[in-house]
């Protein structure tokens, strides 16, 4: 049974925030579609939410970023909503209202719908795009949870031993979340709080769009604070569930591209020991790049500094040797391909042999 089916009474969509430029990456590319092992950041957030039982998507795109519209639109079941001014991350969740027909857009909210045609899902999953490592596993547990709990509203939290720079959560005495605190405003016990929030949020679509007609921009920044509805879920005897796991670096966001090298380490080791536990032998696996698209058989041998890219396919004993080449190859059975050599777009029969330095493009052989 897969888990669209089995939430097939709770009908859910995902509010993906990619509204922000990144101005830290340094780059005319916005941020989230920066690449991950070869695919763009908020491609790796769609396929997790949807993995978790999403059954379609809304991204929040900026007026500076809706030019990129075109790149991710083609994602089946994407809606694209564009926040009109940015002014902070309840700003961005409201703009995504008008893809809702059962939500009602606050008042002080300014957006426009401008592809997709609005969907009755009657929950919300609410994610940063620019988080690559999140894992559709711990999003369907939260799901489940927080659906099971009764409640309206839940917030994911992940356990952090070293929180500094962390919003934390701050519970009631019945478990619920009282309220967020932020870091600069957090006073030294707080500071000592371990349970953080993620940035990731379940909820009623109704509800939430209600709590967001609550939230005003009085703060220092002038802006409208998204965790601010936790506060009047709490005034109108509502407190949201906070989920709890110790996964955190699932929800590192990335801001630089310091950042965005650290999480595509982390996610290409945990590819690579993947495919290693199901019989793939690797030599030197930190010197071999292997996208996320890549298929390889058991009893296949990876040499050192392979470069694995596009929608290559890899069969059943075959030799890649060390720094070769693969994109979008098709690899028949015992097909062993020499060192330093390149082969794109070709499709290989089994028992063939490339030799050392090649280049083969767009060929049958």
């Amino acid at each position: 049974m897969t888990e669209t089916s089995k939430n097939a009474s709770h009908t859910i969509s995902a509010v993906i925030l990619a509204a922000g430029r990144g101005t830290r990456m340094k780059s005319t590319l916005p941020k989230v579609l920066h690449p991950v092992m070869g695919r763009s950041m908020v491609e790796w957030v769609i396929d997790a939410a949807k993995k978790a039982g999403a059954t379609d998507t809304t991204l929040v795109l900026s007026s500076e970023t809706k030019p990129f519209a075109s790149v991710v639109a083609e994602h089946p079941d994407t809606k694209i909503a564009v926040q009109k001014s940015q002014r902070g991350t309840g700003d961005a969740v409201a703009s995504a209202a008008m893809a809702y027909k059962n939500a009602k857009t606050p008042s002080w909210a300014s957006s426009e719908l401008v592809s997709g045609t609005p969907s009755d899902a009657d929950w919300l999953l609410i994610c940063a795009g620019d988080t690559p490592a999140i894992n559709a596993q711990t999003i369907r547990q939260f799901i489940q949870e927080t659906i099971s709990s009764g409640r309206k509203l839940g917030v994911l939290g992940m356990i952090v031993p070293e929180p500094k720079g962390y919003g934390r959560l701050v519970k009631t005495s019945d478990g619920g979340l009282s309220h967020i605190v932020e870091e600069r405003d957090a006073d030294a016990a707080m500071k000592k709080i371990t349970l953080c929030n993620s940035g990731v949020i379940f909820a009623k679509t109704s509800w939430i769009f209600e709590l967001l007609e609550g939230i005003s921009p009085n703060n220092s920044q002038m802006e409208y604070y998204l965790t601010d509805i936790f506060a009047g879920a709490v005034t109108r005897g509502e407190a949201a569930y906070v989920f709890e796991t110790s996964a955190a670096s699932e929800f590192q966001g990335v801001n630089d591209r310091i950042q965005l090298e650290a999480v595509e380490r982390a996610m290409m080791r945990q590819r690579l020991e993947g495919l290693m536990s199901h019989g793939v032998t690797i030599h030197l696996p930190h010197t071999v790049f292997i996208e996320a698209d890549v298929v390889i058989e058991p009893d296949a041998r990876i040499y050192p500094g392979a470069y694995l890219k596009g929608k290559t396919k890899i069969s059943r004993n075959c030799v890649i040797g060390p720094q070769v080449v693969l994109e979008d190859a098709a690899l028949g059975a015992g097909v062993i391909v020499g060192a330093h050599a390149v082969v794109m777009r070709s499709s290989v029969s089994a028992g063939s042999k490339i030799p050392p330095q090649a280049v083969c493009s767009d060929q049958d052989f």
